[in-house]
C-alpha cells in the first residue's frame, strides 16, 4: 500500500478530497466516516485533519464544491458546443448515463445524496447544497434565456430540469437502469424547443374575453 500511495501523484489533501467525493457519491453522507476517508485516499489521518481542521464537515464542504465545480464545467461546455438548449441538455444527460453505467448503477450525485443526509442535521452543509445547485441551475436558465425564453419562465424550467434529472438518478441507482435519464432527456428537450418557438403566456380574464369577442365576430361574418 505505501508503494502505490508513493506513485500516487496527487497530494495527500487531493487525494483526501477525491476519496471523500467518491463515497458521497456511492453512499452519501451519513454512511461515510472518517475511518473509510482515510482508508480509501491512502493518506496518513493526521495529514488529513492538518489539511482540514474543522475535520469531516470542512472535507465534506471541500469534496462537494470540487465535485460542483466539475458538473458546472460541464453544463458550460455542453451549452457552448451547441446551438440550442435541448441539444445541449441531451448532451449533459448522455454524459450522466454513461457515468452511471460506467460506475454499475453505484454512483449518483455527490451533492444529491449528502443533502438528503443533512436536510435536518447540519445547516452548514445544506446551505452548501443549496449554493450548489442554484450555481446549476442559474447556469441552465442562462442557456434558456439564449434561447429566447423570458427570464421568469427559464429560471422556472431551470430548476425543474435540475429536479428532474436529480430524481432521475435515483430511479435508475433502484432499477438499474438509465431509462430515467433518458426519458427526462426526451421530454425535457421537447418542453425547451415548444418554449423557445412560443413563449407560454398565460390566459387572464381579458385576453380570455378578447379572444371570444374576436370569435363571435369571426362566427356572425361567416
Amino acid at each position: 500500500m505505501a508503494a502505490m500511495a508513493a506513485r500516487d501523484p496527487r497530494t495527500s489533501r487531493q487525494r483526501a478530497v477525491d476519496a471523500t467525493l467518491l463515497l458521497l457519491r456511492r453512499q452519501g453522507l451519513a454512511a461515510t466516516g472518517m475511518n473509510e476517508i482515510v482508508r480509501d485516499s491512502r493518506a496518513p489521518r493526521g495529514s488529513i485533519y492538518h489539511h482540514f481542521p474543522g475535520g469531516k464537515d470542512e472535507l465534506v464542504i471541500e469534496a462537494l464544491r470540487a465535485g460542483g465545480a466539475v458538473v458546472a464545467g460541464l453544463i458550460r461546455d455542453t451549452l457552448a458546443a451547441h446551438t440550442d438548449a435541448a441539444a445541449a441538455l441531451r448532451a449533459f444527460i448522455a454524459i450522466y448515463v454513461q457515468n452511471i453505467r460506467d460506475s454499475d448503477f453505484q454512483q449518483g450525485c455527490p451533492v444529491g445524496n449528502t443533502a438528503m443526509d443533512v436536510a435536518a442535521s447540519s445547516g452548514r452543509i445544506r446551505r452548501v447544497c443549496d449554493e450548489i445547485f442554484a450555481g446549476w441551475a442559474a447556469l441552465m436558465a442562462e442557456g434558456l434565456r439564449r434561447d429566447g425564453i423570458r427570464p421568469a419562465d427559464a429560471e422556472a424550467l431551470a430548476e425543474f430540469m435540475l429536479s428532474s434529472i436529480e430524481g432521475a438518478l435515483i430511479l435508475c441507482r433502484a432499477r438499474r437502469s438509465t431509462r430515467p435519464l433518458e426519458r427526462v432527456a426526451d421530454r425535457m428537450a421537447a418542453i425547451i424547443d415548444t418554449a423557445a418557438r412560443r413563449p407560454s403566456r398565460r390566459e387572464t380574464p381579458a385576453r380570455r374575453a378578447r379572444r371570444q369577442r374576436g370569435s363571435a365576430r369571426s362566427n356572425r361574418r361567416s
